[in-house]
């Protein structure tokens, strides 16, 4: 049976001494705060990018980030990673040469906080229309948000984290935890590689906006449900009508929007 990965351990948090005022009365309390540092990917020796990250799984994020991005297409394409202790450089070595000064000149800075980047290598007209026989009720749906929100180990600790999951409709199977909420799609993707776990054909769970960057993450993913607790953006919407994509947003107590893909979605 496949196990749930934990959203997180308290790694991802740190604590820091605020003055909070209450009724107009100041107390000096310690508050718990999500960490954040940088990483540095470093690809067959050479600079790739900087992401800002909470470091909790970060080979994770490595392998998730170079699979989305359409840099690596399995671990077969690595021959050796190594994360140092304090989870700050990646050292990546493919099993082939890549032009990292070509990709590094592609790169985009990605909507949103985090410090996400992209390097555009996937063509969503290179994705194929998902045809799949998943569907979900909206109860399943709320559900599995609710059991998303109760799992966020950081979030429910310091706030300020996002949180995202795969499901098979009935339990969580991986759940990750980050500053940004990009993170979370590549540190779920990573633990898929890492476990040997098909994402295709699952449900993607996720607390943050899902931007168009997202979008296009969970269609290279193989995933042909979306489900956001805020917003899809219009492009993401677009997305995810021409891939075949069901997009749900505002998962939130006893309702939820459909903005794509409704027939995958049953009372």
């Amino acid at each position: 049976m496949t196990q749930l990965t934990p959203a997180s351990d308290l790694r991802s948090v740190s604590t820091t001494t605020v003055v909070r005022y209450e009724h107009d009365r100041a107390q000096e309390v310690v508050a718990a705060v999500p960490r954040e540092v940088p990483l540095l990917i470093r690809l067959n020796g050479a600079d790739l990018v900087t992401l800002s990250h909470t470091p909790v799984r970060s080979n994770a994020l490595v392998l998730g980030f170079l699979y989305l991005e359409g840099i690596i297409e399995g671990l077969d394409d690595v021959a050796l990673m190594r994360v140092c202790d304090d989870e700050t450089v990646a050292e990546v070595q493919l099993t082939r040469e890549v032009d990292v000064a070509a990709l590094a000149q592609r790169r985009t800075v990605t909507s949103g906080c985090g410090g996400g980047a992209t390097f555009g290598l996937i063509d969503p007209a290179a994705l194929p229309p998902l045809a799949t026989a998943r569907t979900v009720s909206a109860a399943q749906v709320q559900a599995l948000m609710a059991e998303l929100l109760m799992s966020a180990q950081g979030y429910l600790a310091a706030g300020g984290l996002h949180t995202s999951a795969l499901s098979d409709g009935e339990r969580l199977l991986v759940l990750a935890e980050d500053v940004g909420r990009h993170n979370t799609l590549d540190k779920v993707m990573g633990e898929c590689l890492l476990r040997s776990l098909a994402p295709a054909g699952l449900i993607l769970l996720t607390t943050g906006r899902v931007s168009s960057e997202m979008l296009l993450k969970a269609a290279r993913m193989g995933v042909p449900i979306v489900a956001s607790r805020t917003s899809p953006t219009d492009l993401s919407v677009a997305l995810a009508r021409d891939l075949g994509l069901t997009l749900i947003g505002y998962v939130r107590g006893p309702t939820l929007q459909v903005y794509a893909g409704a027939g995958r979605v049953q009372d």
